[in-house]
């Protein structure tokens, strides 16, 4: 079973509901019950994907049977189903050629830009609310730099990054990932280097804010931390919903002695060692299993239907002074109550074993998808945590933004803005005495904002939140929804 797409897309909805309405005409031309025989399936518009890679994504193939009171909803997941490589702006179904019960159909797609290299500048805290307010909006506290994102670098929906990055990180680095490696476009892998120089280290957290080496932006000079990694990754995509991937990671760490002498002579703080035994140097191996389920209507805002994430981590792999056991997953499911209205509950779990863990490995709420909304400001360290996110949303605009540019793929782009409320719940557990008062909590958020959203996977969000201190603000983030 597949999603039925609501309008809520990145394309603009006018050409896609007429498309829409002209298919729906040629359907109805069929008696109930009938049995249509799809004669070829067509792709047009293709400059850089190669054919087959649309292909694998269709529920159906040139030849195939479907009953004519099914062909729309069939037909309208295949295009779904090509929306969510997330390779083009935009896909327009329609039955070219009607012959007796023979039909052929038709997908006029428009490619992305795949290539981005472009100039780098990025906050370096967790969110752009943590650096205004308690970092003072610091320019000491930004990366610059150039990064290269290049999609589909062969047309097999392959990707290669490269990262040169400098300022409050050095960070150089480079990944290729190709998912069709094999004939039948099911196995794929990955390879990775990176290594990366920290000019300041969260080295613990104290009422639940991150404690600085240095401790102050004026006295950042020379790097604290290093990291260097290696990483290999085999993957296997069976049909279209399902994704198995498999990592494995060289890991070498090293921080500044001082950070161990401030843990170490600071003991009414209840600090947490960064590594284990308070040292300053840790290399291990680390294995990865994740599991990705998608049946949405739209992978980066999901309007109607069921995702799910999953990893195990075994990190140590027999290393001295490491041994983690972690899991962790995340579901979300998403009702659509009407074309414009929908309501989403997302659920996130972790458990880590043993209990007893560095600072290195207990992170947990506060830090990337990992926070409940009006929160941003801390961060919940832990070994066992749990989330649940509940959001209705509306959209109120569709709006097509004229660009001037001639062509065809930009002359306008659409605009989506979707208001919403929400309320959050989470908890995250530490055995650890520590001077955090949020850890060991029920914690409850609540508030309501704006998304608005765009091509190329663009998700803003403008929220206005409550929590259970008192505390009260916007907080900004740019994120996809799932």
């Amino acid at each position: 079973m597949g999603i039925r797409a609501s309008r809520l897309s990145a394309q603009p909805s006018v050409v896609l509901n007429k498309a829409r309405a002209a298919l729906k005409n040629t359907v109805a031309l069929f008696p109930d019950s009938t049995d249509i025989i799809i004669r070829s399936v067509t792709i047009t518009g293709l400059k850089k994907t190669r054919t087959y890679i649309v292909l694998r994504e269709m529920p159906f193939r040139n030849g195939s049977k479907v009953l004519s009171n099914q062909l729309y909803d069939e037909i309208e997941q295949a295009r779904i189903n090509i929306v969510n490589t997330q390779l083009f702006l935009e896909v327009l179904p329609c039955i070219e050629k009607k012959e007796g019960n023979y039909i052929d159909v038709v997908f006029d797609v428009k490619e992305r830009w795949y290539i981005f290299p472009f100039p780098y500048f990025k906050l370096v805290d967790r969110n752009p609310n943590q650096w205004i307010m308690e970092q003072n909006g610091s320019l000491e506290r930004v990366n610059y730099g150039a990064k290269l994102n290049w999609d589909n670098v062969s047309g097999r929906r392959d990707r290669l990054t490269a990262s040169f990055v400098n300022g409050y990180s050095r960070e150089h680095s480079i990944t290729y990932e190709q998912p069709y490696a094999d004939r039948k476009l099911e196995k794929g892998f990955l390879v990775g280097l990176y290594y990366k120089e920290g000019r300041q280290l969260a080295y613990a957290t104290d009422q639940n804010k991150q404690v600085f080496f240095p401790a102050t932006n004026g006295d950042i000079r020379g790097f604290v931390k290093r990291t260097i990694k290696a990483e290999v990754g085999f993957s296997i995509r069976k049909g279209v919903n399902n994704r198995h991937q498999f990592r494995l990671s060289y890991n070498n760490e090293q921080i500044a002695d001082t950070v161990s002498h401030i843990i170490r002579d600071n003991p009414s703080k209840n600090y947490i060692p960064y590594f284990t035994g308070n040292k300053t140097k840790q290399e291990f191996a680390e294995f990865i299993y994740a599991y990705q389920y998608y049946n949405v209507n739209n992978i980066v805002y999901p309007w109607k239907g069921f995702a799910f994430q999953g990893s195990f981590v075994q990190r140590g792999l027999g290393a001295k002074d490491m041994n983690l056991w972690q899991f962790n997953g995340k579901a979300g499911k998403f009702f659509e109550l009407t074309k414009t209205t929908s309501v989403s509950a997302v659920g996130y779990y972790m458990v880590k074993v043993p209990f007893k863990q560095p600072l290195y490995n207990l992170g947990a709420m506060g830090y990337g998808e990992w926070f409940l909304r009006g929160l941003e400001y801390y961060v919940i360290d832990g070994v066992h945590s749990a989330m649940l996110k509940g959001t209705v949303r509306q959209e109120i605009l569709h709006i097509n933004v004229p660009t001037g540019f001639k062509n065809e793929k930009y002359r306008k782009i659409p605009f989506k803005i979707i208001a919403k409320v929400y309320g959050d719940i989470g908890a995250s557990y530490l055995p650890e005495y520590t001077t955090n008062m949020l850890n060991n909590k029920f914690l409850y958020t609540y508030g309501a904002g704006f998304d608005v959203l765009s091509y190329y996977d663009f998700v803003a969000r403008i929220e206005y939140s409550f929590n259970q201190l008192g505390q009260k603000g916007i907080f900004l983030h740019i994120r996809k929804d799932f």
